[in-house]
């Protein structure tokens, strides 16, 4: 995986996600580009498919067909613990310490990277700047 101070292109390409023997699938063929440096939002109803896409990011949940890349690579060929403390992303509510503001959740992981507060302090900003909220 790329340094992870740099920002990455992510491809999800015809990613599709089913549970069990479920015919509707949770996710059902996305292809998307996401150029390095670019901010992306994915907006929909509950039940859409948001979360599980980003999960299927770092490989909280299994890709059921096609595939995810970062810079190239395929998520599924990288150690799952180094790829979740190489991506940044705030997900909603559950996901989230509720105790903590936007900018403490969004430093969590550069903190455990050992960033210092300087760092770590301009990536949380960089996010909420780019919408990732105040709370």
């Amino acid at each position: 995986m790329t340094n992870a101070s740099a920002a990455a292109e992510i491809v999800f390409d015809h990613v599709t996600k089913r549970y069990g023997n479920s015919p509707q699938p949770a996710v059902n063929d996305l292809s998307i580009t996401i150029p390095a440096g670019e901010i992306c939002v994915l907006i929909g109803p509950s039940g859409g498919g948001k979360s599980t896409a980003m999960r299927m990011v770092n490989r909280l949940i299994s890709i059921t067909e096609g595939d995810i890349t970062i810079d190239g690579e395929s998520v599924l060929k990288l150690d799952p613990v180094e790829l979740r403390r190489g991506i940044g992303y705030v997900i909603q509510q559950i996901g989230l310490f509720p105790h903590m503001t936007a900018e403490a959740n969004v430093s969590t992981v550069p903190r455990l990277l050992g960033w210092d507060k300087a760092r770590t302090r301009a990536g949380a900003r960089a996010a909420r700047a780019g919408g990732v909220g105040s709370r």
